[in-house]
Order: C-alpha cells, then structure tokens, then sequence
C-alpha cells in the first residue's frame, strides 16, 4: 500500500438516494429505505438533506408541519481530530440500488448507480460514529474545547443537535471495516480519514458530502455550568499573580512592582565636615573615603526605608512600589473568587455539555 496514498470516496448515486420505495430484509440489510428513513437493525436514521450531515457539525432539527423532520446544518465541525468507529456496515449491489427508484432530481449524492455506462460494482454501507464521552477525540469533549462549536450549540437552544454517526456509501468491495476507522481530520469541513490498518487500499480517503446516505442526531441531554475551568491569567504588564483567600478579599490579584530609587551617602558623625568626604565605588558593597586621610566610613541611603542595592559601579537604594489589577478569564468563562480547588486559586467557569444522548425516534 503506497505510504499516505490518498483517495476520494467514488460515492454513489444520482440514481442510489432520493424518494426510495421500502424494500425487505433481504436487501443489504436495511429494512426500510425512503425518502426519509434509514432503517438498520430496528434503529432509524434520518436521510433528508443527508449532504449537510456530516460529522461532528451543529445544526439545528426542523420539524416541518405535515413534513419530515431533519437536520439543518448551522456550522462544520472545528478543525480538529475526531477518532471514528465502525459500528454497522452492510453490502448493496448496483442493481438493488437500482431497483430502490430514485428521482436523481431528489439524491443526495453525486455520481451514477445503473444505466449505460454506470459504476458496476459492489457498494458498501458503512455506519461511521463518533463516540460521545469526554476523552480526547469523543464529540463531547471536541465541543466542548471549541468555544465557537459550543456557543453555536448553545445559540440553537433545545433544538440543537449534533451529528454523531452516518451512514457512509462506498464504491468498493473492501470489506475489512477497520480500513474505514480511525483519525477523523477536518480541515475547513473537509472530512478526511487515517487508518494505520494493514491491507488496506488506502490509509486515507475523503468522505464526500454526497456520500452521506444517513444519519444519527444527538442532543444535550444535561448541561453543566461548571464543566470546563481554567486558572485566571494576569495581564503582561501585570506579571505576578498573587492567590487570595480571606473572607474580606477573596479575589485573587496581578502585581506589578516598579522601584523607586535614591542616591547614597556617606554615614557620617555631626561633627564630620561633608565636604571632606566622598563615596568611592568597589566591588561589592562601597565604602567613604576621607580627602584628609581618615578612616573609612560606611555608606548609606540618603532616605529612609530604601534598601541598599550593591551593584556594579555606584551602588544605589530602592524601595519597592507595586500596582495592581485583577485577572482575567478567557472570553465566555465566568470568574469564580470563592473557588476552593487549586490550593486557593481563583477558577475561569464555562457552561459545557455533560452529557450527550440520541434524538428520539419520532419524526421520520
């Protein structure tokens, strides 16, 4: 198998997928097909507007009056990875494709089933999910981690809904279905899959949207208004970040210390002449030298309440001033100053999704 090799899904049918008639068992395993309705081991999926389903994409369920429900897409899935899974996969021959009737003007997919010249060949239905847990790669966890991909979830209100599985239209025989799992990349809603499986014609391969034949919804089933969380930052110029817990200030703080400075001098007697006496730098802390020969002195600030600061060249004394500001959460996140995790720390709160559950099966 060529390293990366890379394939377009030859996907199937301006004759494979519109206003179907309802077929047997002993079609490929569906027990219905139609217009709207995919049906597979007793659970249906919706088919209307099947292009615009694609994985991990938000949208909003419309439910028409004395029409079928659907999904109408709001935006794309984020850039991102999502891993997949091969849950359902079923063989179709060109001819019972042909003889489910579809009105091309009606498909949802591109290319041709049956007629002169068609692809003649073995068509696969793969059913690819997303699971919907927390890990890295789940549908839950990648929306909640993508702050525009939530707020469009949460923009939708109590209709919004998520795609987490379809059904995939493959012209190809391959039947090994780990070649149709693994790293689900999306790159400005192109959906492209990995595999690292072994005897596969290619290790990755686009998902057309007119390959989408079907599709599984899911929705918010419980919200949590504490789901995701992050420590405040302090601004650049605010570099020091100071925790606080005291019932009188309990927010926490940024501090930004600057310096004020003073000269040195010499530490001399009220009976000394200060004329007669100068500082001379050295290394580490300076000393007072006398012009008449005496001793030397210490050297000290010419204030008080400044520390002394030996350095190269003529030492000098500082005191510290400090400034402050309050940290700040990432846009979206609520501020938490009562927080008791994190040793004190102040915590950064967003509304996320807790858990994820299928649509029902009305409306088909």
């Amino acid at each position: 198998m060529p390293a990366k090799a890379t394939r377009s899904l030859l996907l199937v049918a301006a004759t494979c997928l519109g206003v179907m008639a309802p077929i047997t068992p002993a079609h490929a395993g569906f027990t219905e097909v139609s217009a709207s309705t995919l049906k597979f081991e007793g659970v249906r999926y919706w088919r209307k507007k099947a292009s615009e389903a694609k994985l991990g994409s938000v949208g909003q369920k419309m439910t028409p009056v004395g029409g079928k429900n659907y999904f109408q897409k709001i935006q794309d899935a984020p850039n991102g990875i999502y891993d997949v899974t091969i849950d359902g996969q079923t063989t179709i021959s060109t001819d019972e494709a042909h003889e489910w009737s579809v009105t091309p003007a009606a498909s949802n997919v591109s290319g041709t089933v049956g007629g002169s010249g068609a692809y003649q060949g073995t068509l696969t239905a793969y059913k690819m999910r997303i699971n919907l847990g927390n890990t890295n790669g789940d549908l839950r966890f990648e929306t909640n981690r993508h702050n525009g991909h939530l707020a469009a979830v949460k923009n939708e209100g109590n209709g919004a809904r998520l795609i987490s599985a379809v059904w995939v239209l493959v012209a190809a025989n391959e039947a090994k279905q780990e070649c149709y799992s693994g790293d689900l990349t999306v790159t400005n809603g192109t959906m492209s899959v990995h595999t690292s499986a072994s005897g596969c014609s290619s290790s990755t391969w686009t998902i057309q949207p007119g390959s989408i034949i079907a599709y599984e919804m899911v929705k918010v089933d419980k919200w949590n208004d504490e789901e995701l969380t992050s420590k405040p930052t302090c601004p650049a110029a605010f570099p020091d970040y100071e925790s606080r817990s005291s019932a009188v200030t309990p927010k926490d703080r940024c501090k930004k210390t600057t310096f004020d400075t003073v000269a040195t001098q010499c530490k001399l007697a009220i009976t000394d002449d200060k004329d007669n006496w100068y500082v001379s730098n050295r290394d580490g802390r300076d000393t007072c030298k006398s012009t008449k020969g005496k001793p030397d002195k210490d050297v000290e600030c010419s204030k008080g309440g400044y520390d002394y600061v030996a350095q190269g060249g003529r030492d000098t004394c500082r005191k510290p001033e400090y400034t402050y500001a309050d940290p700040v959460c990432p846009a979206g996140y609520a501020y938490n100053s009562t927080s008791s995790s994190n040793n004190g720390v102040d915590r950064c709160e967003l509304r996320g999704i807790e858990s994820l559950k299928p649509d029902s099966q009305d409306g088909f």
